[in-house]
């Protein structure tokens, strides 16, 4: 993918992003720079994908005519998904078979697309809240399709 750097009023575009500078205190950015790669699934991006949440947070907050709502961060999603998994099978277990993962990803998100399961699959897997047993290093999220068995590496917060 490559990216497009064009220079205009002292602002680098970056494929529809902008480039800014702004000054936070220290302690908050260590605690962001810390939290963010987790909550996303991703290091590099994590902040910005932070910034940006928070950012649309405040424009909800601070204007009427346009409300946003941010998007539900990853640990959330998964914690939601544990609440219908100890509904289901009355606990939350380390292991259990990848069928009533699915089942629970599906009822909270109203999804019946397995592929959007998968895709769900391998986030919590990418962000390290959950391991597949039955096969290695899964690269995409088509290969969850192979896997019968998870373990639940996260507990519910």
């Amino acid at each position: 993918m490559s990216c497009k750097k064009i220079k205009r009023k002292n602002r680098l575009l970056y494929n529809g992003k902008v480039h800014l500078h702004v000054l936070i205190d220290k302690e908050l950015y260590e605690k962001v720079s810390v939290l963010a790669p987790k909550v996303y699934g991703v290091v590099r991006g994590a902040l910005s994908y932070a910034v940006e949440e928070g950012l649309e947070y405040w424009l909800a907050t601070h204007t009427t005519a346009h409300r946003v709502n941010p998007r539900l961060p990853l640990r959330e999603r998964f914690n939601a998904v544990l609440k219908c998994i100890e509904l289901e099978m009355g606990i939350i277990p380390i292991t259990l078979h990848q069928s009533v993962m699915e089942k629970c990803i599906a009822e909270t998100y109203n999804i019946k697309d397995p592929r959007s399961i998968y895709g769900w699959l391998h986030r919590f897997y990418q962000a390290g809240l959950i391991k597949p047993l039955t096969i290695e290093n899964p690269q995409k999220p088509s290969e969850w399709s192979r896997n019968k068995t998870i373990e639940l590496v996260a507990r519910k917060v």
